[in-house]
């Protein structure tokens, strides 16, 4: 159970809000100001929350097929 355990885990993690930016998306917004910055700052905050929804979704892709692939070895 420790599989379920660390999905669980990771999912639970992944969707906590996460509004911190690297140091990176620091420096590519250091240099915009006013609207251009609003834009900017959007478009990473929804590119963070395709890339959760993404990881997600794997996750609970690969937990099914795990979960699947036991039921047809019992059978």
């Amino acid at each position: 159970m420790s599989i379920t355990n660390n999905a669980n885990n990771a999912i639970r993690d992944a969707k906590s809000p996460s509004t911190q930016l690297t140091s990176i998306e620091q420096d590519t917004l250091a240099g915009l100001t006013g609207d251009d910055y609003k834009r900017a700052y959007a478009q990473l905050m929804l590119q963070k929350q395709q890339e959760t929804v993404s990881f997600v979704s794997n996750v609970m892709k690969k937990r099914n097929e795990m979960i699947m692939a036991t039921v047809g070895n019992l059978r």
